[in-house]
């Protein structure tokens, strides 16, 4: 049996890091705005029932590779591997111990990341969510989860095991866009969360308006979102304050896309990065900073950092509503960012989540 699947990352337009439990507990209206591109994360799951009983975990885009056995993945007793497999491993783990049978045969296991290392596009997340999607699958003997009815209940999995990798809270707007795809406007509330899509004509708009780079720069997201968590958390100066303007702003967001009002859309975005950007200094570099001033002179309105910042990716926005025009400007913004040592990262964005295809000898 052959588990294909995959899923999207995502592009956080406004109201990042208040998905992370539980500080939309102490918020008005807490929102985050994404959007699910076709950066997408992939898993090959393949099972030999006979022959080998080796376990094969392999990382393709981080060329790791390790071999196990099943006692190995099911007892109870830590194992070392690598770092760009440990995830893998506690995946596996965890939905082996799901079969009603113990495994028999071989299984490899195999992702690709299309999303650069520490871009800021829930590249981490987006690949547990593609490997829960073929796991989940294989410990239900081939029988593919329903992502639609199902995804809440993987969600909560998937952010469980991740946290116990990365060491420190796990935000959750990324497995939302992975799971479910689509522009996404996601309401952050007490024992449930809302969700809604915005219309997929909106989508491909919003689409049209965005250039996404990639800075060169890796960060790890864990480790800046734990600064401004316990920041929140201990009422550092008047960062709760901070974090009501940004979920004001992705509210403005999610009204301007409703009414296609694309200068109001961008002066959201514009005012949840000003904001955002203030949290800490290492939110910013200077040369993104500069791939700003640039893209804004060339008729750019808004850009903003994504994920949790300090380098990776960032996107910037232009809402000039003819075609030809905005394609001169896409051209000038790009030869000026790429001049400085960005580079873009072109996407589409999709409609859909996470996708399964299982094939049997």
């Amino acid at each position: 049996m052959i588990i294909e699947s995959r899923a999207p990352t995502r592009i956080d337009l406004a109201g990042g890091t208040v998905d992370l439990w539980p500080l939309h507990l102490f918020l008005k209206n807490p929102l985050t705005v994404n959007l699910a591109i076709d950066l997408w994360a992939s898993t090959r799951l393949e099972e030999v029932i006979s022959g080998s009983q080796n376990v094969i975990l392999r990382s393709e885009d981080q060329q790791a590779e390790v071999k196990i056995s099943w006692d190995d993945v099911l007892s109870d007793a830590p194992i070392t591997v690598i770092p760009q497999l440990e995830l893998h491993l506690k995946l596996l783990r965890f939905f082996a111990r799901k079969k009603e049978t113990r495994p028999q045969g071989g299984l490899t296991l195999t992702t690709l990341a299309r999303s650069p290392a520490g871009a800021g596009l829930g590249g981490s997340s987006t690949l547990s969510v593609s490997m829960v999607g073929a796991l989940a699958t294989w410990a239900r003997g081939g029988n593919p989860i329903d992502p639609t009815l199902e995804g809440e209940k993987f969600i909560d999995v998937v952010r469980d095991v991740e946290t116990t990798v990365i060491q420190v809270p796990a935000g959750v707007q990324d497995y939302y866009g992975a799971m479910f795809g689509g522009l996404q406007a996601l309401r952050w509330g007490t024992g449930t969360h809302g969700r809604e899509w915005l219309p997929e004509s909106t989508l491909k708009e919003l689409e049209k308006r965005l250039m996404l780079f990639y800075s060169g720069q890796s960060r790890n997201s864990g480790i800046n979102n734990w600064a401004l968590f316990k920041a929140f958390i201990d009422q550092s100066a008047d960062v709760r304050t901070r974090f009501e303007k940004i979920s004001q702003s992705a509210n403005d967001l999610e009204s301007a896309l409703r009414r296609l009002d694309w200068q109001d859309a961008g002066r959201a975005i514009a005012s949840e990065w000003q904001t955002r950007r203030t949290l800490a200094e290492a939110i910013s570099t200077p040369e993104i900073n500069h791939a700003f001033e640039a893209a804004f002179r060339e008729g750019a309105t808004a850009g903003k950092v994504c994920g949790a910042g300090g380098g990776g990716c960032f996107f910037v926005y232009i809402p000039e509503p003819n075609e030809e025009i905005r394609a001169q400007i896409k051209s000038r913004i790009r030869s000026q960012i790429e001049a400085i040592g960005a580079r873009l990262l072109p996407f589409r964005a999709v409609s859909r989540g996470l996708e399964i295809k299982v094939t049997r000898a």
